[in-house]
């Protein structure tokens, strides 16, 4: 009868001993569970958010982003390394799950074609994948310096891959000391055994026992080390991962500026921050992708997206404990922000602590201009593979600085005076922005109350005189093709994209509701607008005050209009023309197709920047930086035009205002004659 295959055990282990396994394995637990109550208590400091709705939709972005690893396989090479590590690391957890299993359970699973498929075959090569990217991980921290390596990174990695080696150790040992027949089904360990064949059986026996106990010891004392080391992230990645949010990208969370009740506005002191935001602090893996796609950090300004989290970490180690235990307490802030007991008397804080909580949130813990030098491009959070949300907590905090300390930047002064005086951030007479139409026989909302669309020509539309220029081109192209529209005209102010991205929520306020205000009366259900920054507003920002609206960005309808044969196509040129992806259409809204779609309608040859679509280069207008002077590095705008001059184009085609402005004079400044227009201008030139 042919023998099934199997192998036994626990081979030359004592039983007798085994408690000692499974002390250890208990007194690692405990590491790793008071790790996590101490965690959870500094968290804990955090205002409350609910990321706990529709578990559906949580599970999904786990098996994607988390068990599946979609995000870390964005950038192949680390991605491939960080794949062999996990997969390696899963397999072989799965084999000892079931180790164990039959060993304590007494349940016969090491036997037949899944002993030699997987417990031997699989397990063996997952191992080495293990033991390559290990080797793979180690050489990339000590190479690069962009990693910010601490010697605790190279150490764990060291110890995960001796704990692999002495596996393989362990393994060749077995098989040589029991002449296993299966041997040829664990190539790895089989190759290992061969260092032993010399040796006498005794030999084998004592070196196996000492290796085994000492790989089980290393084993047991990185479990314990475990949470206490990067490797953390196993574990608070999926967390954080689950507790994304669920909103429209780009959705900052809602302020009640009519909440008589409220006291504070943003974030001014760390404890200000949700859990989430903290639990985003903790589960940070400084892996530096967020570093690389930051048009700040790359244009050399004071901004790190990584250093911001790693701050706040940092700041939670220092202030999380002494907040926990006043909270714990029953300590409460009042109306200062000054903590006091239930009695109203101060809490008693020592003079170390009291030097602590003094500390500034922004200023201390953060750089002041770093926080003004983000353009909320949200380049940062896509590139991010534990999804922390970088922007949000930048607007949070610029929300305090602007609506309780009154400290921003002083050009900011004027543009917020404008938004509040005239409804655009130039200043120009609110009564001049229908201005532009006044030769184009364009209806107003008044005249056309039955008109399909709104078109939201935005400020830069109105007022921008480059600007003006599309909105006379996309005029033409609606007229064209039949659409029925109309416009606001005088009654249109600023949707107040700059005025909330700037931290300025009173103003922000002010704008919609005026504009919902005057919307919701005409009826309004559809609007079209050329900017993406208006398009997030109306369509993601406005709805939290009531304002529901069908929002159209001006590159889709014309792409629809193509494909409905309403507009004309032009015959495929010899024009090669660059099409530069907006922050807030793409990223934000996930537009990519439809302006290349109107550009090839027009008879271009779409030629792609080397970052194009989810990994555009930002340039530099956004989150009101249009408004702000750069102080330091250099301008976003030249550096996206360079990269426009490295593809060799003819013509840059933009699908947003700022973007349109920020590159034609980042042409200027490259002394390039390369122009750049709007896609409605390059499609209404053809027909």
């Amino acid at each position: 009868m042919e023998e099934t295959a199997s192998r036994e055990v626990m081979w030359n282990i004592s039983h007798s001993l085994t408690w000692v396994m499974y002390l250890l394995f208990l007194v690692a637990l405990g590491f790793c569970v008071y790790f996590l109550v101490k965690r959870w208590r500094l968290m804990s400091i955090g205002t409350p958010v609910d990321r706990t709705s529709n578990w559906k939709a949580r599970a999904k972005g786990m098996i994607v982003d988390a068990l599946l690893q979609l995000r870390v396989l964005k950038k192949p090479g680390a991605g491939i390394m960080h794949l062999g590590m996990y997969v390696g690391m899963i397999i072989m957890l799965i084999a000892t799950a079931v180790t164990a299993a039959q060993f304590d359970l007494g349940i016969q699973l090491l036997y037949g074609d899944f002993y030699l498929y997987f417990m031997s075959l699989v397990v063996d090569l997952a191992g080495l994948a293990f033991c390559i990217a290990m080797v793979a991980c180690i050489i990339r921290r000590i190479v690069n310096k962009k990693l910010d390596t601490k010697p605790g990174d190279i150490i764990v990695l060291v110890l995960l891959l001796v704990i692999g080696m002495s596996g393989f150790v362990v393994e060749g040992l077995r098989i040589v000391g029991t002449d296993d027949p299966w041997r040829a089904w664990s190539p790895i360990g089989n190759m290992v055994s061969m260092l032993f064949v010399n040796f006498s059986q005794d030999q084998i026996q004592l070196t196996h026992q000492i290796i085994w106990w000492s790989h089980m010891g290393m084993a047991f004392a990185l479990i314990a080390y475990w949470m206490y080391s990067k490797l953390v992230h196993v574990l608070l990645m999926p967390a954080d991962v689950w507790c994304r949010s669920l909103e429209p990208k780009g959705t900052l969370p809602y302020i009640d500026v009519e909440d008589e009740n409220l006291t504070t506005m943003g974030v001014g002191v760390l404890e200000d921050f949700t859990w989430k935001d903290l639990l985003d602090a903790e589960a940070c893996i400084r892996c530096g992708r967020c570093e690389d796609v930051c048009p700040a950090f790359n244009t050399d300004k004071a901004l790190s997206p990584k250093e911001l989290i790693q701050s706040m970490r940092s700041e939670l180690e220092v202030r999380g404990p002494i907040v926990w235990k006043a909270k714990h307490d029953g300590a409460k802030r009042d109306d200062m922000g000054a903590y006091v007991t239930a009695e109203g008397e101060p809490y008693p804080f020592s003079d170390q602590q009291q030097v602590t909580l003094d500390r500034t949130l922004v200023g201390d813990a953060f750089n002041s201009q770093a926080l003004w030098d983000c353009t909320t491009c949200g380049a940062c959070m896509a590139a991010c593979p534990t999804l922390v949300e970088h922007t949000p907590k930048i607007v949070k905090m610029r929300t305090y600085q602007v609506s309780m300390e009154s400290a921003f930047p002083s050009e900011a002064q004027a543009t917020f005076r404008n938004l509040e005086n005239n409804g655009n951030p130039w200043g120009l007479g609110w009564q001049t922005r229908s201005k532009w139409a006044e030769e184009l026989d364009v209806p107003m909302l008044a005249e056309n109350p039955d008109a399909e669309y709104l078109y939201w020509p935005g400020c830069s539309g109105a007022f921008d005189a480059r600007s003006r220029k599309v909105s006379v081109a996309l005029v033409g192209l609606l007229k064209k093709a039949g659409v029925n529209f109309a416009i606001l005209g005088n009654e249109e102010k600023c949707c107040g994209d700059s005025a909330r991205r700037m931290g300025n929520e009173f103003v922000y306020y002010m704008l919609a509701s005026e504009n919902i205000a005057t919307l919701q009366s005409y009826g309004v259900k559809k609007i079209i607008v050329q900017c993406p920054h208006c398009m997030q507003t109306l369509s993601r920002d406005y709805p939290q005050l009531g304002g529901n609206f069908e929002v159209i960005h001006h590159s889709q309808l014309l792409a629809q209009l193509v494909r409905e044969g309403k507009l004309q196509c032009a015959a495929s040129g010899d024009k090669k023309i660059a099409v530069h992806d907006s922050c807030y259409l793409g990223r934000y809204q996930d537009e990519y197709e439809a302006p290349r779609a109107v550009v090839s309608a027009a008879g271009g040859e779409v030629v792609e920047f080397e970052r194009s679509h989810e990994k555009s280069f930002c340039c530099g207008a956004g989150g009101g930086r249009m408004w702000l002077e750069d102080k330091s590095g250099k301008r976003m705008g030249d550096e996206r035009a360079k990269q426009a001059l490295a593809t060799s184009c003819d013509e840059v085609a933009t699908s947003c205002p700022f973007c349109l402005t920020m590159l034609s004079d980042g042409m200027a400044a490259c002394e390039s004659e390369t122009k750049v227009r709007d896609i409605a201008e390059i499609l209404a030139q053809v027909q």
